[in-house]
């Protein structure tokens, strides 16, 4: 994933993102192509924080992408929040609007895929995202249980390695990105508001405070504030 500088995500809002995110899609590439799969998922983070953990997803037994041989790495891809930035929510741009925006959060977590098929460690599971959605799976008819068990595979993408990209208008001036959350948040996008406040006006007060700086030590006898 191409990642400029400026919006490389710090370690701190990628484990928030793993630990926020529902849903991947698991893509593994193949001789004949590349294999793109949607799956819900739990994080795990590495028990001993020396690395990334493990994604924890299960599939139907039916499904091929557990005993279907891949190349290289799988691939995960999880999405954070995200929405269409309109122009003219810039105050630089109200006079002459400019092109439109997409603004996002998103992790690639890189891996190989470890198949658990011990009907204990998919309970486990299986439990453990059920609990997180709400859901009890001890009160479901054990019978029930039992039968999923046999329809279903556990799968874990071990990280190896991760690429994380915040593209929040954090390279706007301050007052663009206060209008940007400004107009996402009056469309309702509040995951988006929170996440552009948290990253972009930050950013963007160090960027204008740097060029301010800057410029003036190239304009001699001019007093620095």
């Amino acid at each position: 994933m191409y990642i400029p500088r400026h919006f490389a995500m710090n370690p701190a809002r990628v484990a928030e993102l793993l630990q926020a995110a529902t849903t991947a899609q698991v893509v593994t590439a193949h001789e004949d192509g590349p294999v793109a799969t949607l799956l819900p998922l739990l994080w795990r983070p590495d028990a001993e924080g020396e690395g990334w953990g493990s994604l924890i997803f299960h599939v139907a037994r039916v499904n091929p992408l557990w005993k279907r041989p891949y190349l290289g790495e799988a691939l995960a891809i999880l999405l954070g929040p995200e929405g269409y930035i309109h122009a003219d929510w810039f105050s630089s741009q109200q006079a002459s609007p400019g092109v439109l925006t997409w603004n996002y959060a998103t992790v690639h977590a890189y891996g190989p895929l470890v198949i658990h098929e011990d009907p204990a460690w998919v309970l486990a599971a299986s439990r453990q995202l059920s609990s997180r959605h709400g859901a009890d799976l001890d009160l479901v008819d054990p019978d029930a249980v039992e039968k999923m068990l046999r329809a279903i595979v556990g799968i874990e993408l071990r990280i190896t390695r991760v690429e994380a990209k915040d593209k929040l208008s954090q390279n706007r001036s301050p007052e663009d990105v206060q209008g940007a959350i400004d107009g996402v948040r009056a469309t309702g996008n509040e995951s988006l508001a929170d996440a552009m406040t948290e990253v972009s006006v930050p950013h963007a007060e160090a960027r204008y405070r740097l060029l301010r700086d800057l410029g003036q030590r190239k304009r001699p006898g001019v007093p620095r504030t």
